[in-house]
């Protein structure tokens, strides 16, 4: 039975008319803004979240600066409860670096979410998808270092235009389903919060009080306090390093990867 035109059609050419759907699906997505507002929603989440931890930390700081080197006791007897506090204190300024860096990591990418949606870009990127698919059936003489150029430019833009959108949301699923068991960042939140409380209510404790013991057990009770704030600090330290900076970074290295392998089926 002789094959029909259009069989004959798709059979040469079914490597363009596959690019031409991608091309289709990518400006679909681009101009639909669906990954876009899940993105900037889970970035700007994110960016609020690690304000919210990064003044819980600083309270927690504040709160133990003012009873840093404080001595109490009964009369005859003294305690610091200043240097049970003084690992934890030095401990929260180096997390207060860290989430400097995070919040800084989510600016930066909030920054460039703001540019890769934005509708010039979009337009840039049609622009480049609708000439490359043109290229793709009307050839020129001469014309394969160009087209391939042409290539890679718009697989770069394509890579720019959905990598942190994607990324963001990629980030979001894995917190969810393999960080978020072990390391609530909200709950952890809450319990340092707690912590700075407790801690703020050395002040209005009771010294009229004439027990040794009485406050050997404060001084006890504040060690373990710092001791619980301080495992807090380093499970934030670990969630939020993880979220900003190694899964980021792993994630754009895959992606980077696989642009690569893309550049490969281009040639």
């Amino acid at each position: 039975m002789p094959e029909t035109v259009s069989a004959s059609f798709l059979r040469r050419h079914w490597n363009r008319l596959l690019i031409v759907a991608l091309s289709l699906l990518i400006l679909a997505l681009s101009f639909a803004g669906t990954l876009d507002k899940s993105g900037r929603t889970v970035v700007d989440d994110a960016f609020k979240q690690a304000l919210v931890v990064f003044g819980t930390a600083k309270a927690l700081n504040a709160v133990i600066s003012v009873v840093q080197g404080t001595e109490v006791g009964p009369p005859g007897v003294t305690l610091a409860v200043g240097e049970v506090l003084d690992p934890v204190n030095d401990l929260i300024e180096r997390f207060s670096w860290i989430m400097l860096a995070s919040i800084t990591s989510l600016g930066i990418q909030t920054i460039f979410m703001n540019i890769v949606t934005d509708a010039f870009f979009n337009y840039l990127l049609l622009f480049l998808v609708i000439a490359y698919n043109l290229w793709l059936f009307f050839r020129f003489t001469r014309d394969e270092k160009s087209r391939t150029l042409f290539f890679k430019i718009t697989v770069i833009m394509v890579f720019l235009r959905f990598s942190v959108p994607l990324m963001a949301i990629a980030n979001d699923l894995v917190y969810t389903q393999f960080v978020q068991p072990e390391y609530n960042i909200v709950e952890l939140d809450r319990g340092v919060t707690a912590i700075a409380d407790d801690i703020e209510q050395f002040k209005k404790s009771s010294y009229s009080v004439f027990s040794t013991s009485y406050y050997t057990e404060q001084v006890e009770h504040y060690k373990a306090e710092a001791n619980a704030a301080g495992d807090r600090i380093v499970r934030l330290i670990i969630a939020f390093v993880f979220q900003t900076v190694v899964f980021p970074l792993l994630f754009l290295f895959l992606l980077y990867k696989l642009v690569l392998r893309v550049f490969d089926i281009g040639r």
